[in-house]
């Protein structure tokens, strides 16, 4: 029992060092984040984990996942049925799902795609075919059928940007206000 218990032990040391190695801070940078490519590459999979990014102490967001995969070389994190908590500087939260997710290694922007879903702590929600978390400018990018509810407004359009508290709000292309009801 106890040999069973160290190896389990020791498979927690080294996943926990592996993720801090592959996910430590590095200098930001203004590049978009891609997609890996599909070239022959060392690759650590990891089944049911999550990742947290951190500033002075504090939870920026964490992202937890069914299936992640990190490339050895670049350090980038691909993240499969992603289930994500992004922390609001009043307190709130955004609770946001997705069926895959990227996070660049560099810029730590993380971007989602195949329907996504957030709700915040107020109620509001947002759902969008492609969303975008730019670390950089701490704002959120969606595209392509945007939906985002806030009491009871409903906005709808091809683009949105929002900042970090879903407060300030910019609907881009085929952009259409209804108060009082649901867009239709």
């Amino acid at each position: 029992m106890k040999k069973k218990a160290g190896m389990i032990l020791a498979c927690i040391i080294i996943l926990v060092s592996g993720l801090y190695y592959f996910l430590k801070d590095e200098p930001l940078t203004q590049t978009p984040p891609e997609e890996p490519k599909d070239q022959q590459t060392s690759k650590l999979a990891y089944v049911g984990n999550s990742i947290v990014e951190q500033k002075d102490g504090k939870p920026l967001w964490e992202l937890k996942a069914e299936f992640i995969e990190i490339d050895v070389d670049t350090k980038n994190v691909l993240l499969k049925n992603l289930v994500g908590t992004f922390y609001q500087e009043k307190g709130g939260k955004i609770e946001i799902t997705a069926p895959k997710a990227f996070v660049d290694s560099k810029t730590k922007d993380i971007t989602m795609s195949v329907k996504v879903q957030a709700t915040a702590s107020d109620g509001t929600t947002f759902t969008a075919n492609e969303a975008r978390w730019s670390s950089t400018d701490q704002k959120v990018y969606g595209s392509g059928n945007v939906i985002f509810t806030k009491d009871d407004t409903v906005l709808t359009g091809d683009k949105i940007e929002s900042d970090s508290n879903m407060e300030k709000i910019k609907v881009f292309g085929n952009a259409k206000v209804v108060k009082g009801g649901v867009s239709k």
